[in-house]
């Protein structure tokens, strides 16, 4: 009779049921701990810079080899075929794990404790349904960006990621006002304009690190445009390095690189006083060209800012409202027409952007002392 030659597991996956067959038998014949009490699976993972996949692979090798060494005895190490080193272990011994979780950290092992997570699953009562345990696990290191550095992820305390959430324009708005402020802006204050914006961002609850990636190009993406368009140089926008972002391993670590890429927004290439004359500039040279059709919302998204901060930039660097500022371009070009055409009061008023000719006539009088009738004898 032919002897069946045994098949060892290479990976944790090899284990699971509907792959091995039965667990229990399937770490006896592979030389593991096969014996627990509520068992339960931690994954750890390790992140690196860009590297190569070799170097990766490396990486990974050394933090399996120095699990395999200093784990308790009565566990179960292997590899998954995602590049986690899983371990499996009875519930009642989980803190036993979190010491050696906590000396890898802690650099005992030449391992960065920024670049070590580890997600942990719920116990269960047999091990044929450790392979749930496993997928609990994926998901809990998943929520390691919304953590703290060095701690462990339960997947018992994880909450679903929120289905959407809206974009904080408020809190972009902020931040672009900041960077055109008069007075030179604390790194504090930029920090906690950053924290805001994330914290709006995540109000529903936690988003999948994609979209908030999303988020974080977008608001970096906006600004860049918006202040070197006000400098009538837009070829002058560079789109983040969006690999740069999706290697951030904490949501802490992208609001430090966006404060930094903030920061470096407001340097030497222009003063926040030249960026208020030329969104100014810009807006009025606007006004006058289309002075028929313009209305603030119109104007603030031609020069990418809110129309809320170009009101805001009217009263403070004009001294005028934006609606007064419209008012005398569109009265004086109307007396033009009252001057050098025969058009009818009502074809003048809607040539100067007036639907209602009585509104008109009204404000005319207002602003020249005549009506438009009185005004066209006159001249």
């Amino acid at each position: 009779m032919k002897q069946v030659e045994l098949v060892r597991a290479r990976t944790l996956n090899d284990l699971f049921p509907g792959i091995a067959g039965d667990m229990k038998r399937s770490l006896e014949e592979n030389g593991l701990h096969a014996f627990y009490a509520y068992p339960a699976i931690a994954l750890f993972s390790i992140s690196t810079p860009k590297v190569d996949l070799w170097s990766r692979r490396y990486v990974v090798d050394e933090l399996y080899t120095v699990i395999k060494r200093y784990a308790p005895g009565n566990t179960a190490i292997l590899p998954d075929d995602k590049g986690h080193v899983g371990i499996i272990f009875s519930w009642d011994d989980r803190e036993s794990l979190l010491e050696l979780y906590s000396s890898i950290c802690n650099q005992e092992h030449n391992f960065s404790p920024q670049s070590i997570s580890l997600g942990i699953s719920n116990p269960y009562p047999q091990l044929s349904d450790l392979h749930h345990g496993y997928e609990q696990a994926l998901l809990a290191m998943k929520y390691q960006f919304y953590q703290d550095q060095s701690q462990p992820i339960y997947f018992s305390s994880i909450t679903e990621y929120a289905s959407d959430a809206e974009y904080p324009e408020n809190m972009e708005d902020e931040l672009l006002h900041l960077l055109t402020s008069d007075s030179i802006t604390e790194s504090s204050t930029i920090r906690q304009a950053v924290d805001g914006f994330y914290e709006t961002l995540t109000r529903n609850g936690p988003l999948p690190v994609n979209k908030v990636v999303d988020a974080t190009l977008q608001l970096l993406v906006s600004l860049q445009l918006r202040v070197k368009s006000a400098l009538g140089q837009p070829h002058l926008c560079s789109t983040p390095d969006i690999t740069a972002l999706m290697q951030l391993h904490t949501l802490e670590e992208m609001k430090d690189a966006v404060c930094e890429a903030i920061k470096g927004m407001g340097g030497a290439s222009y003063t926040s006083d030249c960026l208020n004359r030329n969104l100014i500039k810009k807006a009025v040279t606007l006004m006058e060209e289309e002075y028929d059709k313009v209305s603030l919302h119109y104007v603030a998204d031609k020069v990418f800012i809110t129309p809320a901060y170009l009101s805001s930039l009217f009263k403070s660097k004009m001294g005028v409202t934006f609606i007064e500022h419209l008012t005398r371009i569109r009265i004086s070009n109307a007396k033009k027409l009252l001057k050098q055409t025969h058009l009818k009061n009502y074809e003048v008023a809607e040539r100067v952007g007036y639907q209602d000719s009585r509104y008109f006539s009204q404000i005319f009088k207002k602003k020249v002392g005549l009506s438009p009738s009185e005004f066209r004898d006159a001249n």
